[in-house]
């Protein structure tokens, strides 16, 4: 449903300041998360098609009517704003440091629309995933896919050790964010990231993604408080998860809670993380022997299995890919790096 007295809903057929022309808008895909603040549009300038996201202010308002005298609708538009100037400066932060592996903003501005009773619309402008996201891509009982899965990985890995080494966590890893173009996967969507030398609006926030895939410590409230140890090992974990979906369809995060006893589950009140530790690792236990009858491939299922127990272990400071320190965790993901090229060469030349 669109607002037609919002100047963002309405910018079909617009030619944008900045030289866009703004075509048909995009609907959110089924399945895909967040957007609840902004709308999406092709847009196209000097026969180049891209994608656009505009904030829309009305939403940031209605929430904060929401919200009553719990919150002012000035915080609220100073929270949005926020969020704009946070993407678009990190984006401009990974341009300049030559990251290569994640989809970042191509250009950003704002468009005064006349006639409509909130005529300013910030905008984001991303080059368009050809490809859609990688569950488009993914065929679960295709063993004949093991390389194109396992170089996909390799290039998420790659772009999460680039986002670390400038200090940034991305926080919300997960299949919809894994971007391709032109077959190339790239790690999208910044917008929930955190880093320590921009002013993140989420930066005070012990997890900033997508709760259903959380790491356990967090979903049972343990929250480190030294940034780049909780930060990064929530990476490691929902990179770990990732291997996990492309080669069974399931996150870690599902296949943990289908093998956790209801009575030590996150969504019962405990002491603390300690006291359900046990059953925690003996849920994970049980997790690995699932994800390891899903891979057909002997090789295979012998290498990825002490990956994902590495990069997914409940206990974060055992999670060898990560923290504790930035340097151990860039060696750590070397390493995943590494290997991922290696299985990927060796599975090529095998089929």
């Amino acid at each position: 449903m669109t607002d037609n007295n919002n100047a963002s809903e309405n910018l079909q057929g617009l030619t944008l300041d900045t030289g866009w022309h703004v075509g048909s808008r995009v609907q959110k895909a089924p399945g895909a998360t967040g957007g609840f603040f902004s709308v999406c549009y092709t847009v196209t300038k000097d026969g180049e098609e891209c994608f656009l996201k505009a904030f829309n202010f009305s939403k940031f308002l209605s929430l904060a009517r929401q919200h009553g005298q719990n919150q002012q609708i000035v915080d609220v538009i100073g929270d949005m704003i926020a969020a704009y100037r946070y993407e678009r400066d990190l984006s401009a932060m990974c341009k300049n440091r030559r990251i290569t592996k994640v989809a970042f903003v191509k250009d950003a501005g704002e468009q005064i629309v006349s006639g409509y009773s909130i005529t300013v619309v910030p905008y984001l402008i991303f080059d368009i995933a050809d490809g859609g996201d990688v569950r488009s891509q993914l065929s679960f009982a295709s063993t004949l896919e093991s390389e194109w899965k396992l170089r996909s990985l390799h290039s998420v890995a790659v772009g999460l050790k680039q986002l670390h080494g400038i200090d940034v966590s991305h926080q919300d890893l997960k299949p919809s964010n894994v971007l391709l173009f032109k077959g190339e996967s790239k790690i999208g969507d910044l917008g929930r990231s955190t880093c320590r030398t921009l002013d993140s609006p989420l930066k005070d926030e012990p997890f900033s993604g997508d709760y259903s895939y959380a790491p356990p410590e967090i979903l049972y409230g343990a929250h480190e408080s030294d940034w780049r140890k909780r930060s990064f090992a929530c990476d490691a974990y929902l990179f770990g998860s990732l291997i996990v979906y492309y080669f069974s369809g399931l996150t870690m995060t599902a296949l943990l809670r289908k093998n956790l006893d209801d009575a030590f589950s996150w969504e019962r009140r405990h002491a603390s993380y300690e006291e359900v530790q046990p059953y925690v690792l003996n849920a994970f236990s049980q997790a690995l022997d699932e994800f390891d009858e899903l891979i057909e491939d002997d090789y295979l299922r012998r290498e990825l299995r002490p990956m994902v127990t590495h990069l997914c272990h409940p206990v974060p400071p055992k999670r060898a890919y990560g923290p504790p320190s930035v340097a151990g965790s860039a060696l750590g993901m070397e390493r995943v790096i590494t290997r991922l090229d290696f299985l990927a060469d060796r599975v090529k030349f095998t089929i």
